[in-house]
């Protein structure tokens, strides 16, 4: 046990955050990670979206694609929804998720209905494009500048081959 001296008399409750609504937003990744698949056979990359302007600015919106799957379809899917993202910020040649961060973006967002009724309706980030009026922005410098990471967090799982020839770290030979 810890002790920890607080008086809920003196705070605010929390409200609960419900879903922004369905529709566009300029957003920038604020943070990202990398992690196995549920069943451990691929890979999630999880970003974390930061909305920049408007009503609903400094919410956070979460986005997971599925970068390397089992199923060459869900993995294809995946992977063009990253590339979208990529063209979207100008990061074309990324060796890091960080290079993804920062850099404003328009994204189409829309609710997710949780049929069970056990869970509150949930944003899901559909699309990616860059800002509208602007041509995609190139990552900060330093992004570009930073030396190739020993190993990259989207190696794919030990149990399927490596790329034959330099490609993107999940892109997988078939």
């Amino acid at each position: 046990m810890s002790y920890l001296a607080f008086d809920a008399t003196t705070v605010e409750p929390a409200a609960p955050m419900e879903a922004v609504p369905a529709g566009q937003y300029l957003a920038a990744v604020q943070d990202s990670t990398v992690n196995p698949t549920k069943a451990g056979t691929g890979q999630i990359l999880t970003l974390t979206w930061k909305i920049l302007d408007g009503q609903f600015a400094n919410r956070l919106i979460f986005d997971r694609i599925n970068v390397v799957n089992a199923n060459p379809k869900a993995e294809q899917i995946g992977q063009s929804k990253l590339s979208s993202l990529c063209h979207a910020v100008g990061v074309l040649q990324m060796q890091d998720t960080s290079q993804l961060h920062g850099i404003p973006c328009s994204i189409r967002v829309t609710i997710r209905k949780d049929e069970s009724g056990k869970y509150d309706d949930s944003n899901e980030v559909k699309s990616y494009a860059a800002p509208q009026g602007q041509a995609p922005q190139a990552a900060p410098q330093a992004f570009h500048a930073a030396p190739a990471p020993q190993a990259s967090p989207m190696q794919p799982p030990a149990a399927r081959p490596a790329p034959a020839a330099p490609a993107a770290p999940w892109a997988m030979n078939r």
